[in-house]
Order: structure tokens, then sequence, then C-alpha cells
């Protein structure tokens, strides 16, 4: 079973959303904490990584620092898009500018999954990503990304470059959805 739905449902968390639900995961885990040690508890590995990950996930929907703005550039090396990288997303636009899509990482029974939603007005599942591999929301193979410390690059499906980016933070997250929109996917 594909879990899309979870993947729309937090990739719509925008602006004072996004900021009411980073202070409620900090309040959580701030009040689980208080209430172990109030309770005179020894505090189990378990109780403590409950509460920090309470804590990280609320600062990290919190904390909003500003993107690193990354061009896209097509096979030609001409800008072709504008990639908007957060701390825990990556936004996509075209070259004027307009937000096409977005990705995301959603974890789900311990692994990571990448999922590609497009911007429209329902925003709508176009992709995944997994290995390397980057698929639509069909499950079929459209092309392949890969990264190094300084550059991300997308092939499609016959293994023809399409287009690269320069991804200095957030490699992998910055390759899959530079490759879903040189692919076409938004």
């Amino acid at each position: 079973m594909t879990p899309f739905p979870i993947a729309s449902l937090l990739l719509r968390l925008r602006g004072r959303a996004r900021a009411w639900l980073g202070a409620a995961f900090l309040a959580a885990g701030a009040m689980f904490a208080a209430a172990v040690l109030a309770a005179g508890a020894v505090l189990a590995a378990g109780a403590m990584l409950a509460a920090g990950a309470m804590l990280a996930a609320g600062a990290a929907f919190a904390v909003t620092l500003p993107a690193l703005q990354v061009d896209i550039l097509d096979a030609q090396q001409r800008k072709a898009g504008q990639a908007d990288v957060y701390l825990n997303y990556v936004e996509l636009a075209d070259a004027s500018g307009v937000t096409r899509g977005a990705i995301g990482v959603i974890f789900i029974e311990g692994q990571a999954r990448l999922f590609l939603v497009q911007r429209d007005g329902g925003r709508k599942l176009v992709g995944w990503a997994e290995n390397h591999k980057l698929f639509n929301a069909e499950g079929k193979l459209v092309g392949y990304y890969n990264w190094t410390a300084l550059w991300s690059y997308v092939y499609d499906d016959k293994l023809k470059k399409v287009g690269q980016a320069q991804c200095l933070a957030y490699q992998g997250v910055c390759a899959a959805g530079i490759a879903g929109y040189l692919l076409g996917l938004y």
C-alpha cells in the first residue's frame, strides 16, 4: 500500500499552519519530558527518544530558514527553472518563477520516502523517487538522478542527460526534485 494521501497532506502545510504545527510539536515534546521528570520516573531510552523526536519535529517545522535558490539547467546549460531548497522540502518553479511543485521526505516504517506533488489547486501527487530512480504516480520509471558534492544530474529513462543543478544542500532530495521538473512531472 502506498501512502500517497499522507504525502499530499504533509506537503500542504504552509505559513501559519506550519508554524502552529511546529509550536504544537515543541510544546508536546516539552510537556512529555516535564511529565516524565515530574513523575520521578527513570528516563528510559524510549522516553528520551520520544521527547527528543517531538522537540526535533517542532524545531524542524517552526524554524523557517531562507531558501537556498538553485538554478535548474537543461541539457544545453540554459536556465530551465529554479529550485528553492528549504530545510525539509524543495519547491520547484519554472523559469518565470511560477511554483510548479514540491518534493518532500516522508518517513514510513523507518524508511525515508520522497514524494513529488504538483502545486495546482488540488496538489496532486505526480511521482515518487527511490534509489536514484524517478517514477510517475502510476509507478512507471521516467528517469534517473545522481549527485556529487557540487552538482546534481538528471537522465531520462534511456540514460540521456537532460539537465543538472548545483545543489549544495539536501542533495538527494534536490536532485530528485529537479529530475521531476526536467522530466516533465510538474
